[in-house]
């Protein structure tokens, strides 16, 4: 609902809610290396265990070389959403004070952190859980809720760490506060470009007083509230090829 007012207070809040995220992406790289030398209650120097046991790719479909291909597709598919925001800064372009000092920085930091949270990131769910992992089976298939499901979970109960799930549960949820803050800022914004170009109802072109496409807006919210057929099992399955359609169709770019 931020996206309903002045852009300046959506820059805001987008601000220190991504601080949550940088805090938990590199607070779990930095847990990562230390329990994997042995900083963790167990005393266990796991390293790169899993690594070579069972092994870094799981077989999906298949076995051998094609179930470990299947397998890197399917997370492909699942990941691509998360490093699909680069193009979105072009967005704020024609609402940013001084573009053509501020965008250029703000292009060469986001390179930077991709590299840095998303590829460590995700070594570091290889360090930390097997994919064979029976407590995770055991989340996605008792649909557990919260963090429960996250590797890093996981690997926290593994080696009896306590009270830091709960500190990852709250990161999370500013994660996903952010992320919808930004997609529906970027969607209206897209929306509202589509209907000054005439490929969009007109009245989508309406903006209140502070310059917001409210319209566009209000449509968005409206058509995120498909996200609540999640409750349902079988509507849950709707969703994930709703998810999956969106999800491949940002890989091209």
């Amino acid at each position: 609902c931020l996206n309903l007012f002045a852009v300046k207070y959506y820059g805001e809040s987008e601000f220190w809610l991504a601080l949550g995220k940088v805090v938990l992406a590199g607070g779990l790289i930095v847990y990562t290396f230390i329990t994997m030398v042995g900083g963790n209650p167990l005393g266990d120097k796991y390293g790169f265990r899993f690594f070579r046991d069972p092994g870094s790719f799981g077989e999906v479909y298949s076995t051998g070389s094609t179930g470990r291909f299947l397998g890197f597709v399917v997370c492909l598919v699942q990941a691509s959403y998360t490093v699909s925001g680069p193009d979105y800064l072009s967005m704020a372009a024609g609402e940013t004070e001084n573009p053509r000092k501020i965008l250029p920085r703000a292009y060469n930091q986001v390179f930077w952190r991709l590299a840095t949270f998303f590829i460590l990131g995700s070594l570091c769910v290889g360090i930390n859980v097997s994919y064979k992992s029976e407590e995770l089976r055991r989340a996605y298939e008792d649909e557990a809720p919260g963090a429960a499901a996250s590797p890093y979970v996981a690997g926290m109960n593994r080696l009896q760490i306590r009270v830091l799930p709960d500190i990852v549960n709250a990161l999370i949820l500013t994660a996903v506060l952010s992320a919808g803050n930004s997609y529906v800022y970027c969607a209206s914004r897209s929306l509202f470009g589509l209907a000054l170009e005439g490929r969009a109802p007109k009245i989508l072109t309406r903006c209140n007083k502070a310059g917001v496409p409210i319209y566009c807006v209000l449509l968005v919210l409206l058509i995120s509230l498909i996200s609540f057929l999640q409750v349902s099992n079988g509507s849950a399955v709707v969703l994930d090829w709703l998810v999956n359609i969106v999800h491949f169709s940002q890989m091209p770019d």
